[in-house]
């Protein structure tokens, strides 16, 4: 499968500047948002096998998006001709709206590649019968495809089989489907293609329930929303059921809360960037933690809309492991409610959450000084990352050295990457392996990644890829989300275990679920190549727009470069000047290369050669090959920067050393003048 940043933008041409495109339309700031929606939900079929809890699901559904601000359709047991005219008004219902939502519940089921939705008439007593009867949802797509920045159709259809009892051969649940607006318009479906989806116990199916959970989060965005629906639905059905998504959005910073100030797309990509940090941020403090209420406090925080929930799946995991662990192991026990540490401790996640770092701080040391290896450990981090106080290395060693040799696993951890990089204290290799190694032991995931890395790099341990890929595999399975990332790398070279593309696509998969954007783009390049998985362009764009929704630049890039080539995707300059530009904003050089290629060249965004010459710089400074040969190229022709054939041919050269052989050529041109 191919590694970051393989695909290219084309070079600038000297020559043949298009006319510059129009910039992307901003919406009033102070326009009303536009919403609708039609919810449908058929249980009570005239020959088919009835449904137990469609109508409820779906009258659920509705005064949900209700509340959020949607004019509500609702539909319920219609017949085909019913369905059919509710379909056609509402497509121009949408037109021009906001956002356009179809939910439908009840029966469906793919019949040669092509998902069919089942109205209360619907028949059975033949394949050609059940195919008249039934309602493509490619034409549910068409309804919501003319509103302009959320078009959303959700298939609550993988119920039961619609031919039970009979002899047609109809294949379980929904398929993806390709071509047409599969990609234009975004598709949650409540199971995996061919997976049924569960009713539940109550009135009300798991999928249901999911989603609207997820509606009454504030601030939820779009992308958001598909996210949270899978990991409740497999959190409440054992994973059993897995919801699907497929197409992009028109804007993944739209947000479901009606109370959410609507600042352009420009300023939401700054908030999302900050919300992102905060959120990796307090992720990375607490991931090694003992503690299941330093979890609970992330899917709080998670809930109130502060952080987007991209780490939900593990927090939930880590809550019930550590409950589980603090029932039979001493050093994960908290200390006895009321307590003078148990005291301190609440205060200290309290101060933290709202950023009083200093207050933390000094709330840690009072349950530190009372013996608790938690606030130790939590002192190392504040010091190792000089957050509330001033950084000191040392400092944070002599508490990850308290912590561990109190039991903690994450100080076990720390404490020995510290001694097996000098991290404030002398390196010490052999111990730094011993805590590692303890820290495995004491069952922490991330501690049996790191035991592999050593195996793999030969640090401390002799180099054994076999060893370092088992436990690689040990952390995967016990959910260490960059470990499931480096198996899947291990699988694609072959380094430690057989070369198994299809391994490899299952660690990604796992990985991309636990929230690691690096593993959605590895998807989408799958896809896209056919490496692994059948070739599927439009599941391609889906998990670079699920990346870059993730915050990751690399999967904006890739999306961008797919909206920029029309590959997979209706071509659109200005949507991919969009996507470039939220990857550069990140510091991906092919985002920084791929927007400035668009200013030189006038697709997308007006002509500019003064900003092209920037954004080919700043790609060259993020170590982009392509964008030195493009740089040459404007100081070639004097486009952007004073002509200048000697920097030209200097940059040539560099990107000619570097293996663009097309450099060399333009190289061995300059050098005749």
């Amino acid at each position: 499968m191919p590694k970051p940043g393989r695909r290219g933008v084309p070079p600038v041409a000297l020559l043949g500047v298009l006319a510059a495109a129009s910039l992307l339309a901003a919406s009033p700031a102070l326009a009303k948002p536009n919403r609708v929606a039609l919810v449908v939900g058929v249980a009570h079929y005239e020959t088919v096998n009835p449904l137990k809890n469609t109508v409820s699901d779906a009258q659920l559904v509705g005064a949900a998006l209700k509340r959020l601000g949607f004019t509500v359709t609702p539909l319920i047991d219609p017949e085909r001709k019913d369905l059919a005219a509710a379909i056609a008004a509402f497509a121009q219902q949408a037109q021009g709206a906001d956002a356009a939502v179809i939910y439908f519940s009840g029966h469906g089921a793919e019949v040669a590649g092509v998902n069919y939705l089942f109205p209360r008439d619907a028949s059975n007593a033949s394949m050609d019968k059940m195919i008249a009867s039934g309602f493509e949802a490619s034409r549910v797509r068409e309804a919501v495809l003319q509103a302009k920045a959320v078009r959303l159709v959700i298939l609550d259809a993988c119920r039961d089989n619609p031919a039970q009892g009979q002899t047609i051969s109809l294949k379980g649940g929904l398929a993806r489907e390709t071509g047409g607006l599969t990609t234009q318009v975004v598709t949650l479906m409540a199971a995996a293609p061919g997976q049924a989806a569960l009713d539940g116990a109550g009135d009300n199916s798991p999928f249901a329930l999911a989603l609207i959970q997820a509606l009454k989060r504030p601030r939820l965005t779009t992308g958001e929303l598909p996210r949270f629906v899978q990991s409740e639905v497999q959190r409440q059905t054992n994973d059993r059921q897995s919801p699907d998504l497929q197409g992009i959005w028109v804007d993944i910073y739209w947000s479901f809360d009606g109370k959410a100030p609507d600042r352009g797309r420009a300023q939401a990509d700054v908030d999302a960037q900050a919300r992102g940090k905060r959120e990796q941020a307090f992720w990375q403090t607490i991931r090694n933690s003992t503690d299941p209420a330093d979890f609970q406090a992330y899917l709080d925080q998670s809930d109130r809309g502060e952080f987007s929930g991209l780490y939900r799946p593990l927090a939930l995991n880590r809550v019930r492991v550590l409950a589980d662990q603090s029932r039979t192991m001493s050093v994960h026990a908290t200390p006895p409610p009321g307590g003078p540490a148990a005291n301190a401790l609440t205060q200290a996640r309290a101060a933290f959450e709202r950023a009083d770092y200093p207050g933390a701080i000094n709330a840690w040391r009072t349950a530190a000084n009372q013996g608790d290896p938690a606030a130790a450990y939590n002192l190392g981090v504040m010091a190792f990352t000089g957050r509330g106080e001033v950084k000191d290395q040392a400092q944070a060693t002599r508490w990850f050295a308290q912590a561990a040799k109190a039991g903690h696993p994450g100080g076990m951890v720390n404490y020995g990457l510290s001694l097996l990089n000098g991290y404030g204290v002398a390196a010490d290799q052999v111990q730094g392996v011993h805590w590692l190694r303890a820290a495995a032991a004491a069952g922490l995931p991330s501690a049996m990644g790191l035991v592999g890395q050593l195996y793999l790099q030969g640090q401390g341990v002799p180099r054994d890829p076999r060893q370092g890929a088992a436990w690689l595999q040990k952390a995967a399975d016990a959910g260490d989300e960059p470990s499931m990332l480096d198996l899947a790398d291990l699988y694609e070279r072959g380094n430690g275990v057989r070369v198994d593309h299809k391994a490899a696509l299952g660690a990604y998969q796992r990985a991309a679920a636990a929230g690691q954007g690096a593993a959605m783009v590895r998807l989408g390049y799958a896809y896209e190549d056919g490496v692994g998985v059948d070739r599927d362009l439009v599941q391609a764009a889906t998990w670079y727009q699920r990346a870059a929704e993730a915050g990751d630049g690399e999967g904006m890039s890739a999306l961008g470069v797919m909206l920029e080539g029309g590959r997979g995707l209706p071509q659109d300059f200005a949507r991919a000047a969009d996507s470039y530009r939220q990857a550069a904003n990140r510091g991906d050089a092919r985002g920084l290369l791929g927007l400035g290629a668009l200013y030189a060249q006038g697709e997308g965004v007006t002509q500019d050669d003064v900003t092209a010459v920037s954004f080919f710089q700043r790609a060259v400074d993020a170590g982009s090959v392509a964008a030195l040969r493009n740089l040459g190229v404007m100081y070639e022709a004097g486009r952007g920067a004073p002509r200048d054939l000697a920097k030209a041919a200097d940059l040539y050269r560099k990107a000619a050393a570097a293996g663009d052989a097309d450099a060399a050529a333009d190289l061995a041109r300059v050098s005749r003048r």
